[in-house]
C-alpha cells in the first residue's frame, strides 16, 4: 500500500506481469479535483488500485478502481454534502500514439467504446487516479433529498402530484 506522494509506475511492466499496485492519498493532493470544490474534510482520503492484465489475444489492460468521499455543493439547495464515489474502469494500454490513432480510426463506426491510453515506463499514477475521479463525479451534484429545502419545493419534484402537460394534447387528439 502506497501513501501520499507522486507515484510512477512502468505501465508496460505492470500489464505484462499482471501485477497490481494500490494506495491511499489525501484528497487535497488532487489539486485539479479540489480546485473548484468547497473545503474538503481534513482526513478525507482517496483509495485507489491499479491491476495490469494481458489477455489471450495479447492486448494489455489496466483496471483502475477508486473510492473517495469528496465534498460537493448540491445544485438544488446550494449546501455542501459528502458524495460517495466508488468507480471502476478498464483501460486498454497501447504501445504508441500511432497505434492508438490507427485502432481508433478502424473502430469509429462501432457502438462499443473502449477507453485507451498510451502506456509509458513512467506513468504518473496519481494523475490517472485524479482523471478517473473527476470523470466519476456527477455533472450536477445534488442530495437524494435536500435537508434544507422548504416542504413546498421538496414536493415539487414529485411527478405523481402533477399531471402531464401533454395530457391536454392527448384529449384534443381524441376529440
Amino acid at each position: 500500500m502506497q501513501q501520499g506522494g507522486t507515484q510512477y509506475i512502468d505501465s508496460f511492466g505492470l500489464v505484462r506481469s499482471g501485477s497490481d499496485v494500490q494506495g491511499e492519498t489525501p484528497i487535497v493532493r488532487f489539486e485539479r479535483l479540489v480546485g473548484d470544490l468547497p473545503a474538503q474534510q481534513d482526513n478525507a482520503m482517496v483509495s485507489w488500485s491499479l491491476k495490469g492484465e494481458t489477455d489471450t489475444v495479447g492486448r494489455h489492460w489496466l483496471h483502475v478502481g477508486i473510492r473517495a468521499c469528496p465534498v460537493l455543493v448540491c445544485q438544488r439547495c446550494m449546501q455542501p454534502f459528502v458524495y460517495q464515489v466508488q468507480a471502476e474502469n478498464t483501460l486498454q494500454v497501447m504501445k504508441s500514439e500511432a497505434e492508438l490513432d490507427a485502432l481508433e480510426a478502424r473502430e469509429e463506426d462501432e457502438d462499443e467504446v473502449t477507453e485507451r491510453i498510451v502506456g509509458t515506463q513512467r506513468m504518473d499514477v496519481l494523475a490517472l487516479v485524479e482523471d478517473e475521479l473527476i470523470l466519476a463525479l456527477p455533472y450536477v451534484p445534488k442530495h437524494e433529498v435536500c435537508p434544507s429545502l422548504p416542504e413546498a419545493l421538496a414536493d415539487s419534484g414529485s411527478d405523481d402530484a402533477r399531471p402531464s402537460p401533454f395530457a391536454v394534447l392527448g384529449k384534443l387528439k381524441k376529440d
